[in-house]
């Protein structure tokens, strides 16, 4: 009986031993994959920000069209310079830091939490998904473009744009917010859907 008992043991032991290794190799072949601080730090640096400047508001309809089309187009980049689609903790600081460039700390937080998500076990961040990040990337045939100021330093933008293709028309919408804060523009807000 002691015996029986013994083996019953054993081969627990040994099950739960080669089990362990196979959750290791899963982790080591993620950590391989994962782009750390010094690689993104290098793909940004070939990455050059929007304008920012609060002269911006006083152009044309078409060369703010234009600039948002810019500020999404670098967000794209940025967001999607981890190019495994994996960072770890330093890399996600540095991406934050690049946004700080363009966005206030509070919504750059949001779209890496919207983009990424934490797996807490190994510590890194992996992209939720492969699509478009952004709609404004696409072509829109016509675009309409509201602006607003709700207090002083304060903007609001709110972008329309249509396509139409035979019998169909697909419409975006566009939303951001900005402040003022010395003379740079920072954004608050920006968000689009279609």
């Amino acid at each position: 009986m002691k015996i029986i008992v013994t083996l019953l043991l054993a081969a627990a032991l040994l099950c739960g031993c080669t089990r362990e290794p196979d959750r290791d190799a899963s982790d080591m072949k993620t950590l391989q994959k994962t782009v750390g601080r010094e690689r993104l730090l290098q793909t940004f640096s070939q990455i050059e920000p929007p304008p920012m400047g609060k002269e911006i508001m006083n152009k044309s309809d078409q060369e703010i069209i234009a600039w948002i089309k810019q500020v999404d187009d670098w967000t794209h980049k940025v967001l999607s310079s981890p190019v495994t689609g994996e960072m770890d903790e330093y890399a996600m600081r540095e991406m934050q830091t690049q946004l700080g460039k363009v966005y206030t700390p509070e919504m750059s937080r949001r779209m890496i939490d919207y983009f990424y998500r934490r797996d807490s076990r190994i510590g890194t961040y992996q992209a939720n998904s492969t699509k478009a990040m952004l709609g404004l990337r696409s072509e829109w045939g016509q675009y309409e473009l509201h602006k607003s100021q709700p207090a002083e330093g304060q903007y609001k933008l709110s972008l329309t744009g249509r396509s139409k293709q035979d019998y169909s028309e697909s419409v975006m919408h566009h939303e951001s917010a900005y402040s003022v804060q010395g003379d740079r523009l920072i954004v608050s807000e920006f968000k689009t859907r279609s």
